[in-house]
């Protein structure tokens, strides 16, 4: 088969690869769709230790091409969405339903063989039916770039309606972070973003303004102003800068739900403030498979419009030119069978 291999920082390349086989309790997929996430980028440019020989890509959709020994349930032709990661499935977490917290997760793309190639096998407890409505390249990004902003708004964040939002970084995730955030009936919702082109691609979603924190003196105090009286904040750029300009615009009891993933250390705000105003901050971390077919329900039910969810869909030959550029709002989408 072909596969999109990383072979060194800055190196991503198009090989011949062995077919994989399903072992017990796998199904084989042939690929149908693999959403190029930011993660990808920092994969191919050598910032996370992947060993050279992996297969990237994490948010696949794929039809079912063989089933292993002791799977039941599953049938050859079915299409399905596969969860990111293996999980153990016997740690507290993934007992607990919480598979996104497992205490020693397999990531597709990074701990084992990912999606940026024409077949892969998976075990059968981490794929989710596509539902019929729902296009392949969709499907496939479904798994991240809107479950994770689901989760966070959702499940870690509770959003309630009539809210004041506000969304810290509107790439990918964060973009769909504004879908989600009007969906559930958001008050008002502020993107904050230095990209011009981040901060359209947010207000295109629903965002009510977009900010740009580059262009203030003071933007903690110019955010505040602007997003009157923010009850949530969403951080998904991973910088200590970002997760401290949440914390600064959240108005008394209000919550900061931080995403993005980096090693600086933020700086919490005086004691006395922090603890005085009832402020919290709270980590979320991807999803879990429940809540990658509820988003899945969602958007077949017509409920969440993924209409520029997809910037383009491009050959797997295309791989390595499109690891090359930057991450944009709207997911590139690699397709294995053209």
């Amino acid at each position: 088969m072909k596969a999109l291999v990383y072979e060194g920082p800055g190196l991503l390349a198009l090989r011949e690869a062995a077919d994989p086989e399903p072992g017990a309790g796998e199904v084989l997929l042939d690929v149908l769709a693999a959403g190029v996430c930011g993660t990808d980028h920092h994969i191919v440019a050598g910032e996370l230790g992947v060993v050279p020989g992996t297969v990237p890509g994490h948010e696949i959709c794929g039809r079912i091409a063989a089933v292993g020994p002791d799977v039941a349930g599953w049938e050859a032709g079915t299409r399905v969405v596969s969860y990111g990661q293996v999980t153990c499935e016997a740690c507290p977490a993934c007992l607990s339903g919480n598979q996104n917290r497992c205490v020693s997760p397999q990531g597709l793309g990074m701990a084992r063989q990912g999606g940026f190639a024409e077949r892969i096998a998976v075990p059968a407890r981490c794929v989710a039916p596509l539902p019929d409505p729902v296009s392949d390249a969709v499907g496939a990004i479904a798994t991240d770039a809107i479950a994770t902003p689901f989760h966070a708004l959702v499940s870690v964040g509770r959003i309630r309606p009539g809210e004041s939002v506000v969304v810290i970084g509107t790439g990918g995730l964060g973009m769909h972070a504004v879908l989600l955030a009007r969906m559930a009936g958001a008050g008002r919702i502020v993107a904050v973003d230095p990209s011009p082109g981040a901060r359209d691609a947010a207000l295109a979603a629903g965002a009510d303004a977009a900010f740009d924190p580059a262009a203030e003196e003071d933007p903690a105090r110019a955010l505040r102003a602007l997003a009157r009286g923010t009850t949530l904040a969403v951080e998904l750029v991973g910088r200590a800068a970002t997760v401290e300009l949440g914390l600064a615009t959240l108005a008394p009891g209000g919550r900061l739900v931080v995403v993005g993933v980096g090693t600086e250390q933020p700086r919490l705000p005086p004691l006395i403030r922090f603890i005085g105003t009832e402020v919290s901050v709270h980590g979320a971390f991807g999803s879990t498979l429940a809540e990658i077919e509820t988003v899945l329900g969602l958007i077949a039910a017509g409920r969440l419009d993924v209409s520029r969810s997809v910037g383009r869909i491009v050959p797997l030959d295309k791989g390595p030119a499109v690891l090359r550029e930057p991450a944009a709002p709207a997911r590139t989408v690699l397709d294995p069978t053209t």
